[in-house]
Formats: C-alpha cells, sequence, structure tokens
C-alpha cells in the first residue's frame, strides 16, 4: 500500500512539475525528474488545475513531501532554506519536550503514597493461617507470573 501510494505521489509530483514555470522547471535536475518519471503509476490519473495555488489542491501527503523536497532542495532561495531550517528546529524541539513529558525520568520511578500492597487479609482454617495479599503488578511481574504457573500446571501433569 505503501508503495502504490508513493507511484501514485510520483505521479502527481510529475504533473505538477511539468506545469512549473519554466525557471522553476529548470532548477530540478533531470536526474530527479527522470526518476520521478520511472517510478510513477502510469495507471493512476492526476488533474492539475492551473486556476489554483498548489495548496488548494487535492494531492497525497507523500506528494507534498515530495514538492517540499524539491522546493527546498533547488527552488527555495537562501533566505527560504534559513526560514525552513529554523522551523524545523522548532518542530524537532517541540516534538523532544512532549517525549520528555511523556517519559520523564523522574516521573516514572514515582509511585503513589499507596502502600503495594492493597488488602491484607488473614484467614484461619484449622490450624493454618493463610494470608492473602493483593499486590499492585506490573506487566514484568504479570509476565513472570504466567510463566511460573505454566511450569507449575506442567509440573503438575507428571
Amino acid at each position: 500500500m505503501e508503495n502504490i501510494n508513493l507511484a501514485n505521489a510520483y505521479t502527481e509530483a510529475v504533473v505538477i512539475i511539468n506545469n512549473l514555470k519554466k525557471e522553476d522547471y529548470d532548477k530540478i535536475p533531470i536526474s530527479y525528474i527522470n526518476y520521478l518519471e520511472e517510478n510513477c503509476n502510469p495507471n493512476y490519473e492526476f488533474k492539475y488545475d492551473i486556476s489554483k495555488r498548489f495548496s488548494q489542491q487535492k494531492v497525497l501527503d507523500e506528494t507534498k513531501s515530495v514538492m517540499f523536497y524539491l522546493f527546498e532542495k533547488f527552488g527555495a532561495t537562501d533566505k527560504q532554506k534559513q526560514i525552513v531550517e529554523n522551523y524545523k528546529k522548532l518542530y524537532y524541539q517541540k516534538i523532544e519536550e512532549e517525549k520528555k513529558k511523556i517519559y520523564d525520568p523522574n516521573d516514572i520511578f514515582k509511585q503513589s503514597n499507596k502502600s503495594t500492597i492493597e488488602n491484607i487479609v488473614e484467614n484461619s482454617s484449622n490450624d493454618n493461617k493463610i494470608i492473602i495479599y493483593n499486590e499492585q503488578q506490573n506487566i514484568f511481574s504479570k509476565i513472570i507470573k504466567k510463566i511460573k504457573l505454566f511450569f507449575l500446571h506442567n509440573y503438575n501433569k507428571f
């Protein structure tokens, strides 16, 4: 599915490139255009409306990425490249800040004031005391418990 979307995006990009102004078209190396043409989907039809701006066209996200790459690499002025670079830095900083909030090492190991043992119930039957307790379990303790039960169950079969 991804390859089909990418091939369709290349088809859309070729159509858009063919509708660029001559001076913008000439900025893109022929090798890039040939690559797009060789890898496009010949069965996919895309109509580019020259009366609308690029931002108003209904194109695939992959096409937007391809066109942005071509713009950044070959069509942007130095000032535009600097703006794009600054935007990327801010974007990646924002992503890193969100990751820090989610995976903050200081908060990972904090636990609430509750005891890990929620309930302790003592039942006596005959002379034996049975202590039942329910611990808060993390994923690792659950996995270990399942493995122990598996081996115990298999051991009892013999």
